[in-house]
């Protein structure tokens, strides 16, 4: 082989390994935005429900206009699903919040997280990482 044909051999190998990291790379983020996605899917759904116990009376099994004793197991009844975990983050009489923390790591090493803060108005969504 000349030293022409060389060049180019170990020049496509070069292209064939920087085009495999790129697909990669973005195979990696599209990922972490699916799941993080999801999750403020998820945090939606668990807010909707933690505020239909605000609003259902305490003699059936609600918070009578209080979000005080919410816990995940009355908005969810697993602490976790094929995209994160969650657990309940604070609560106080006004509104409480719910934390999820996805199963994906992202390219720094850090989990996902996405927080909501739930009020009787409105819902707050933090995107934490």
């Amino acid at each position: 082989m000349g030293q022409t044909q060389l060049l180019l051999v170990v020049l496509g190998a070069m292209l064939v390994g920087i085009a495999i990291y790129v697909g990669i790379s973005m195979f990696s983020a599209n990922t972490v935005e699916a799941t993080r996605n999801a999750i403020i899917v998820d945090l939606g759904n668990f807010a909707a429900r933690a505020n239909a116990y605000y609003w259902k009376l305490t003699v059936q099994g609600g918070g009578g206009k209080s979000f005080a004793g919410i816990t995940m197991s009355q908005v969810f009844p697993m602490n976790e699903n094929v995209n994160a975990r969650y657990f309940i983050e604070s609560v106080e009489a006004d509104q409480c919040t719910i934390t999820g923390v996805g199963k994906v790591v992202t390219t720094n090493g850090d989990s996902i997280r996405v927080r909501v803060r739930v009020t009787t108005e409105r819902n707050i969504v933090e995107i934490l990482n």
